[in-house]
């Protein structure tokens, strides 16, 4: 079961809500469902590292000079892209910067960074593809600030369009030590009533973490998740409980789909 919301308006009192985010950006949407009346049980599932292929990521980043187009697909991207520019001793570009997704766009410019493009709602690589500019781009370079082992959509259909791409592969996301033994505490409590997840590599490492023994319960736990990605992740996981899918991964869209959650699906 699917539901796809926008906005909100309900008090999530006596809600307890499981906050995946990693520790880092946990605190904007805890802080947020607190407000709300809510209670957060927070639970990173990924962690975010730096690369570990230095060498190779300072080669690509002395000859920053050479690219028409700079893309950031994520905050962490800015954050670990930056402070590698920094370190591999090279000037701020000339080059035009495109982000994908408000919080990019947010990083980039309060690092005094000024944009050229941002991708549209719902905030992602097929709605930055989607941009007239992009659609333009034989001959051009582009260099793509993410992490390790990303999404290819990007780099495929810009060489599909003529373009020439490289990669700023500047973090890793690993695992999080998070112990299950805090969310079976919960469950036993019946203090678990949600678990709100941003990406697929969520889904699938807070079922690792939680292991066989939590799997039954775990699949019947509703889930807030950030777009039809994660959604289908989900499901192919065998996920029995609703699933709320949010419009973009932005705590303002999902806050919403938790109290979409709250009013409308809650059992």
């Amino acid at each position: 079961m699917r539901f796809c919301v926008n906005s909100y308006n309900s008090d999530l009192s006596n809600t307890w809500v499981v906050v995946t985010r990693p520790a880092h950006q946990a605190d904007g949407i805890s802080r947020r469902i607190e407000q709300s009346g809510g209670q957060v049980i927070r639970f990173p599932v990924i962690e975010i590292k730096a690369t570990v292929n230095i060498d190779r990521l300072h080669a690509v980043l002395r000859r920053l000079a050479d690219f028409d187009w700079l893309l950031f697909v994520s905050a962490n991207a800015v954050h670990m892209g930056l402070e590698a520019i920094a370190n591999a001793g090279v000037l701020q570009p000339r080059a035009n910067v495109a982000a994908v997704g408000v919080r990019t766009a947010q990083a980039l410019q309060q690092k005094g960074w000024d944009l050229d493009v941002v991708a549209k709602p719902p905030y992602n690589s097929e709605a930055l593809l989607a941009e007239p500019v992009m659609q333009r781009v034989r001959g051009q370079h582009f260099l793509i600030f993410r992490g390790e082992s990303g999404r290819e959509l990007l780099r495929e259909t810009l060489l599909t369009r003529g373009a020439h791409v490289n990669y700023a592969e500047c973090y890793r996301r690993v695992p999080a030590r998070s112990d299950p033994v805090l969310l079976e505490k919960a469950w036993s409590q019946q203090r678990l009533d949600v678990i709100m997840i941003t990406s697929v590599a969520g889904v699938e490492n807070l079922i690792s973490i939680l292991g066989h023994r939590n799997r039954s319960r775990l699949l019947r736990t509703s889930l807030v998740v950030a777009g039809r990605r994660v959604a289908k992740a989900a499901h192919d996981h065998g996920w029995l409980a609703p699933v709320v899918v949010a419009a973009d991964a932005t705590d303002d869209a999902m806050l919403a789909a938790l109290h979409t959650w709250e009013t409308s699906v809650r059992p």
